[in-house]
């Protein structure tokens, strides 16, 4: 059993400071902000929006009101919606980075809609890691977050925390191959000399 984070909490800097440290954040801890229903899909990105003074609002009480009619709220630096709104979900589902926070619209038996974390780029594929809680994994006192391969057909749209952003591994500097004057050779073998 996990650690257990009941209500909004204020956490350590290096408990969300890069996406890599919220990941092992959630893989160890069963979030519970809003003392409702348990570890809801909700409560892990609330959590997070409480660390920079904000609040993930979902207008309606479910997962995907997140995205559908509190986007603008939810979108407050350091959090930018990924994609411009004219786009089509389907083309701004190419544009998931790594530590995106996704929502997905309500399918089949899951009224609720679904928010979880892009644990990987978008890969071309209909399916996306994701980083989340009710994942299939339970939703009782302890349970951690896990990472699990999610449809992207019910995709709505992401928010990206800007801060999490890391720039591009530097360009590796190429080193020149041997000492050998291999110039000086070619001119001496040319002239007859060896």
């Amino acid at each position: 059993m996990a650690e257990q984070v009941n209500g909004y909490r204020k956490l350590l800097a290096q408990q969300y400071d890069t996406y890599d440290h919220w990941r092992e954040f959630c893989l160890t801890h069963g979030i519970n902000v809003d003392f409702s229903f348990g570890n809801q899909c909700w409560d892990v990105p609330a959590l997070l929006w409480f660390q920079y003074g904000l609040r993930f609002q979902t207008g309606n009480g479910y997962a995907y009101g997140t995205w559908v009619y509190m986007r603008d709220a939810n979108a407050k630096l350091p959090f930018i919606k990924v994609g411009d709104d004219s786009l089509p979900a389907m083309e701004r589902k190419k544009l998931i980075k790594r530590g995106d926070c996704v929502v997905f619209a309500p399918a089949g038996l899951n009224y609720a809609g679904h928010v979880a974390f892009a644990d990987e780029d978008y890969n071309g594929t209909d399916t996306l890691n994701c980083l989340g809680q009710n994942q299939g994994q339970g939703i009782g006192y302890g349970t951690p977050s896990n990472i699990k391969p999610l449809s992207l057909r019910g995709f709505l749209g992401a928010f990206r925390n800007t801060l999490w952003v890391v720039a591009p591994p530097p360009t590796p500097v190429l080193k020149k191959k041997g000492g050998f004057p291999w110039e000086l050779y070619a001119q001496k073998f040319r002239n007859g000399q060896r």
